[in-house]
């Protein structure tokens, strides 16, 4: 059975500003598909959809023949034109991602070998959140042996010794590793994996999902959805003027791992991944992986 998204787009278009507002829905179901990200790929900006599939961008500097890209989870990723936007609803029919995984038969044994990667023994002084053009944040990880079932993520995320974590959603995305790029290629798991938590340390329990990894090397990305209930508002001042600046949850540890073959990367609205740390040691993020075999 072949599903569709369609997307109720009704942009309004003022002097020095563009606000484009929609909503993603299944077309067959009319359910809406929740957080599926939304961006502007020249200006480099972008927001998810809340839950009930709407969403609203604001474009602050505006970029002459700029696209819109939407992107879920399982859905071929969307790209218009800004400039064909017409005020009023317009419905855009997509079809579903057909992507076809291959099937991972789990075998029973008395006894398996496990290995955590990159394992940490805390979050580090930095942290990662996001607050401009990153969607996805990755950590570049390599099992020891070919076809490694992946059955666990580990994740540590702020907090301080008076105040918890803030309560916060977010995704995690399983990617195989581009031969050529060396950068994070495609989804090695089609499942929708969603993580609510107030946690430090986040595990996050993955048997279940029956996640192979192909080749030695493979990412694990925390996709940050930039919704209300993530947000984190500071006051900051640029040129003497206070301005209101607003970060999204989770924000990721880092550390000083001097290890080059572990690299993070990041994701942005042009759909581009780029390495983190290009100069310098720090180029492992707290994000860990415990695969079998």
């Amino acid at each position: 059975m072949k599903l569709f998204i369609s997307l109720l787009i009704s942009p309004v278009f003022c002097f020095g500003q563009i606000s484009i507002t929609g909503k993603v829905i299944n077309k067959q179901t009319k359910e809406s598909i929740a957080f599926a990200t939304v961006g502007l790929v020249k200006e480099n900006i972008g927001t998810n959809a809340l839950e009930d599939g709407s969403f609203q961008l604001n474009s602050i500097k505006p970029i002459i023949n700029d696209t819109l890209i939407i992107s879920c989870l399982g859905f071929v990723t969307v790209k218009l034109p800004v400039a064909n936007l017409r005020k009023g609803k317009s419905i855009f029919e997509l079809p579903e991602q057909q992507t076809i995984l291959d099937a991972v038969t789990v075998k029973s044994r008395t006894s398996w070998t496990s290995e955590t990667l990159n394992d940490f023994s805390n979050c580090g002084n930095h942290f990662i959140s996001s607050g401009g053009y990153q969607t996805q944040l990755a950590q570049h990880l390599q099992a020891l042996e070919y076809n490694s079932i992946l059955s666990e993520v580990k994740i540590c995320r702020m907090s301080s010794f008076l105040i918890g974590p803030e309560k916060t959603i977010f995704r995690i995305r399983i990617y195989d590793i581009d031969t050529l790029t060396k950068s994070p290629a495609s989804d090695l798991c089609d499942q929708i994996i969603e993580v609510k938590t107030r946690s430090k340390t986040v595990i996050v329990n993955l048997e279940k999902y029956k996640i192979r990894i192909p080749n030695k090397d493979f990412f694990v990305a925390v996709e940050w959805l930039k919704i209300p209930y993530n947000e984190s508002k500071s006051t900051i001042k640029i040129n003497g003027k206070e301005t209101e600046h607003i970060t999204y949850r989770p924000s990721i540890g880092w550390t000083d791992n001097p290890n080059p073959a572990m690299e993070a990367w990041m994701l942005d609205y042009k759909n581009i991944w780029r390495r983190m740390f290009k100069s310098t040691i720090r180029t492992s993020v707290s994000i860990s992986a415990t695969v079998k075999y």
